[in-house]
């Protein structure tokens, strides 16, 4: 590989499913961009490309990058069914290896527990290339764990966030020669975000300016799906119970996902589709708290000292900021949960200090050096467990 970097730029395939992986990815794309080193080749498919969504990838063609392939992953309007999220995989798996035998990539650029980044973890795996694999050895509920273990078993360099997903990895049987701690890179978006006042953030919403408003995002649990509309009522029930305003996100398209956009729907809270990850870091910048079942705030809401209430089982077992307070699914742990976040002093003030374990913002550079220098050629592609 070093014979080959001498030849030709570094080409990196990377694949991006919804908003969640592209807030990871772009403060990457953005330094290899300005970076003659690499040659990246960026595909674009999953829930970016439904209406319902809100088409992200209108957002990465503003942000500027190439795209090299579009790749339809789910049908519009297809059930939320667990059978439809195998199938989709399928989908996926095929253009994925058309596409990388197009480009011939000399890595792939993976990450996290999505499905479109998991077969791009498989099929790199297969054809002999690379995966670099960002995230991994964190532990979630959901088939997230499932999906970011599995990928983390296909990939041969692992980027996860902090020392602790890394000592996972390790017993988990990956070489630590290619475990690079280096935080979660959307923290690097949050910063980089152009900062917008209370004012400018909310025009769009129709939001009492003078009031608090509350950040509801709250995805579908796949080993509770036939839960996943009554969980959510249950949230929204206990921000109304409050008197509070709130601002939803639209939730993933996992099984389940169908009941909640009903349950939002019917509510009188202000829905949004999608934002683009500058909206969303002020969108989280300016709420008084964060509540659902998001990796956000285990990830993210720290860096703005936003505290955080965390629902359920999704985020179990997740390493976690001092910001965050973890409830059932019920109403009434929910608003106790709020009313700790918004009216308890005490708490504030530990939320006012809480430092953010998954990065400092710095995440992206520190990738992008260690695949400057990295020899792909002396990393094993046949892997094997090491003890």
């Amino acid at each position: 590989m070093q014979a080959d970097r001498k030849r030709h730029r570094l080409r990196v395939a990377i694949v991006s499913e919804r908003r969640a992986d592209y807030s990871r990815f772009k403060p990457i794309l953005s330094l290899m961009r300005r970076d003659p080193f690499f040659d990246y080749r960026l595909f674009v498919t999953g829930i970016s490309l439904l209406k319902l969504h809100g088409e992200d990838i209108r957002t990465i063609r503003q942000d500027g990058f190439r795209i090299s392939g579009i790749l339809p992953m789910y049908h519009e309007g297809a059930p939320d069914t667990g059978a439809e999220m195998t199938r989709s995989y399928a989908r996926i798996l095929e253009q994925l290896s058309d596409s990388f035998e197009r480009v011939s990539p000399d890595l792939i650029l993976t990450g996290f527990d999505i499905g479109a980044n998991f077969a791009a973890a498989i099929v790199g795996a297969h054809m002999n290339i690379p995966v670099a694999h960002i995230q991994g050895g964190e532990v979630t509920g959901s088939i997230d764990e499932s999906l970011r273990h599995a990928t983390s078993k296909f990939a041969h360099i692992h980027f996860p966030a902090t020392q602790i997903a890394a000592q996972r990895l390790r017993r988990m049987g990956e070489d630590p020669r290619f475990i690079f701690a280096v935080g979660c890179p959307s923290i690097d978006a949050l910063i980089q975000a152009p900062r917008t006042s209370r004012m400018d953030t909310l025009a769009p919403f129709g939001l009492n300016l003078r009031e608090p408003y509350v950040l509801v995002v709250q995805h579908p649990v796949t080993t509770e799906v036939k839960h996943s509309g009554s969980q959510i009522k249950d949230t929204l029930e206990a921000v109304a119970s409050l008197k509070l305003q709130g601002i939803v996100l639209c939730p993933n398209n996992d099984a389940g996902s169908r009941a909640i956009l009903r349950a939002v729907e019917n509510s009188r809270m202000k829905y949004i589709q999608s934002l683009s990850p500058e909206q969303y870091a002020n969108v989280l910048r300016h709420a008084a708290c964060l509540v659902g079942n998001s990796s956000s705030g285990i990830h993210e809401a720290a860096t703005f000292k936003i505290p955080v209430v965390n629902i359920g089982t999704r985020q179990q077992g997740r390493e976690r900021p001092k910001n965050v307070i973890d409830v059932g699914y019920s109403s009434k742990e929910i608003m106790k949960g709020l009313e700790q976040a918004l009216y308890n002093s005490s708490f504030r003030r530990l939320v006012s200090k809480v430092k953010n374990p998954y990065g400092d913002g710095r995440s992206a550079p520190r990738i992008i050096k260690i695949l400057k220098h990295l020899d792909l050629s002396n990393i094993p592609i046949q892997k094997q467990f090491v003890d």
